[in-house]
């Protein structure tokens, strides 16, 4: 049995020597045709214009300009409005127009006190914002707080002062008394 393995491994080595030999001689044989079948010549490679890539200013400007929807602006638009309001309302005659506004003694003059108050505040909020669109954005705000101050279902708000001069009313004669 050990004769087997013997003869076996010592014939190993001889078989891998032809093998690899019969490869050489058929590679060197037709040189030509193996050259061709193993190296395929490159295709031609046609050089594209490359991308142009945009600066990082254009890029800035690019998303600033493009809108995140609707919700994203709005809440853009809030955290500036409140930057803005808490910028401001610790301002000393802020804090005393608020103050004033509550020692008011009846419900109209406390509505005529917060009207100028709010006017106030945001107008000089105004006065600091810095894009149209912010600017848009406080003027609904100082709508919104205004009406909330008119109350016509309680007691109508007095009418703003008409600045054309009225018309004449007409009115049709009495008729005579009886005697």
């Amino acid at each position: 049995m050990i004769a087997k393995f013997l003869l076996v491994a010592a014939s190993m080595p001889m078989m891998a020597a032809s093998v690899f030999a019969q490869a050489a001689v058929s590679s060197s044989t037709n040189p030509q045709e193996s050259a061709t079948t193993q190296i395929s010549p490159a295709p031609p490679q046609t050089e594209a214009p490359a991308p142009r890539i945009p600066a990082l200013d254009e890029l800035d400007q690019a998303f600033k300009q493009s809108s995140l929807g609707k919700a994203a602006d709005e809440a853009r638009l809030h955290a500036q409005w409140r930057e803005l309001s808490n910028r401001i309302i610790h301002d000393r005659d802020l804090v005393e127009a608020r103050a004033n506004a509550g020692k008011a003694k009846t419900d109209l003059e406390k509505r005529r006190r917060l009207r100028a108050y709010y006017t106030m505040f945001y107008d000089r909020m105004r006065a600091q914002a810095d894009s149209q669109e912010l600017k848009k954005y406080i003027d609904t705000h100082k709508t919104q707080h205004l009406a909330v101050m008119a109350q016509n279902r309680v007691r109508p708000s007095p009418a703003p002062a008409v600045t054309a001069s009225p018309k004449p009313i007409v009115r049709p004669p009495e008729p005579p008394l009886p005697q």
